[in-house]
């Protein structure tokens, strides 16, 4: 069975969604690989409970520059000092679902309405998954997904 099949075997398909949005704020989904999953964490049958701290959405996409990605992902409309501790949670969630000896990209994911220039400075946070640890990595409202994903992102911001 593929990764993305066995994950998805294990969720509730009343939180599995197409795309990912909140509010007035979407992100493009254009050129993201296939087959990927889009766990909507705040919808009925989610495996965290209602008080739990949580992000918005867990992603899994197969293959992105050779190998698989997870990737918690969190809306804001600007940038929230609790946006690393719900990316974190999402990771520990995440953790779940990924074998650890499976070879893997990790990228935690913050969506938001407004960010300037001089922010991009302020955002040093990084999150653990599997005893891995990587930098948030911002993008916009509606700026593509697979953009936020790939490994040369942080060279160009």
């Amino acid at each position: 069975m593929h990764l993305i099949e066995s994950i998805r075997d294990r969720f509730n398909e009343t939180c599995i969604v197409n795309k990912m949005e909140r509010s007035e704020c979407t992100v493009c989904l254009r050129g993201t690989p296939r087959p990927h999953l889009f766990i909507d964490l705040d919808l009925r049958g989610a495996p965290l409970g209602p008080n739990d701290v949580r992000c918005d959405y867990l992603a899994f996409v197969d293959d992105v520059e050779g190998m698989p990605c997870v990737a918690p992902v969190e809306f804001k409309s600007t940038l929230r000092q609790k946006l690393a501790k719900q990316l974190q949670a999402g990771a520990n969630e995440a953790e779940k679902y990924v074998p650890a000896e499976f070879q893997y990209q990790f990228r935690p994911i913050g969506v938001l309405g407004y960010f300037s220039k001089g922010q991009r400075r302020n955002v040093r946070q990084r999150v653990s998954f599997q005893g891995r640890s990587e930098p948030i990595r911002i993008i916009l409202c509606g700026d593509k997904f697979i953009d936020a994903l790939r490994r040369e992102y942080a060279k160009e911001k």
